[in-house]
């Protein structure tokens, strides 16, 4: 048994993975999850790891007989192949990516990350600058800004911030 790598449709990763199981193939789409802010709303988003990218699982002898129904699948684009051969993942490979997965799904991927630089979008401290310090737990944050020279804490809703390069 062999894996080989799947490029997907454009955000069409679960379809894929979907319809390859639904024609009995074993697949892996690889996961993590990730915080995001839109709309002054905080979601938690679950995404592919490695986007537009899944792994089908198959047996040595039957790739050739099943190349053109995987790429004719719905939400596949193609296979990814070395010359005129897909391209083919080590189960050891498989198994590593699986224990990083695990691992780090624990962790969400935070919208902030201590250091990033941000400002405010609305309310008193409108379009003030500042340094973001810490996560609060789900919807707040410390952040650190200059007030008449002196550095000043302050804790906000992590909706009414944005990431910006000043």
């Amino acid at each position: 048994m062999t894996w080989l790598v799947v490029y997907s449709k454009a955000t069409q990763e679960d379809k894929a993975e979907t319809n390859l199981k639904n024609q009995s193939f074993e697949t892996y789409l690889p996961k993590f999850r990730k915080e995001v802010i839109t709309l002054n709303k905080i979601k938690e988003l679950i995404k592919p790891l490695f986007p537009r990218y899944l792994f089908v699982k198959i047996t040595q002898n039957s790739i050739q007989k099943n190349i053109g129904l995987i790429r004719s699948t719905y939400g596949v684009s193609e296979l990814l192949k070395i010359g005129e051969d897909p391209l083919e993942i080590k189960e050891e490979i498989i198994d590593s990516i699986r224990l990083m997965e695990k691992k780090h799904f624990q962790q969400l991927d935070r919208a902030f990350k201590k250091g990033d630089k941000v400002s405010i979008k609305e309310g008193p401290y409108k379009n003030i600058e500042a340094i973001f310090l810490i996560d609060n737990g789900e919807k707040r944050a410390t952040i650190l800004f200059d007030l008449i020279g002196k550095p000043t804490k302050l804790i906000v809703n992590k909706n009414k911030l944005k990431k910006t390069n000043f």
